[in-house]
């Protein structure tokens, strides 16, 4: 994976998140795409391989 470009400086990508699965569940990942003008992200889960995707709002930049 590239790093994000200069034009992508709002952009989450390769950021590692936690993000919400449910009112009181989370889950933490990388996001590995990032639409900045739908506001979508897809996040790897770091702990089971699998993917999210959802919006940008139920997601936290943790690093």
């Amino acid at each position: 994976m590239a790093p994000p470009s200069s034009n992508d400086a709002h952009s989450m990508r390769l950021r590692r998140v936690q993000y919400q699965t449910g009112p009181t569940d989370w889950g933490e990942g990388v996001v590995t795409q990032h639409d900045l003008d739908t506001g979508m992200v897809i996040v790897l889960d770091t702990e089971d391989g699998s993917f999210w995707r959802g919006p940008q709002d139920c997601v936290e930049i943790v690093a």
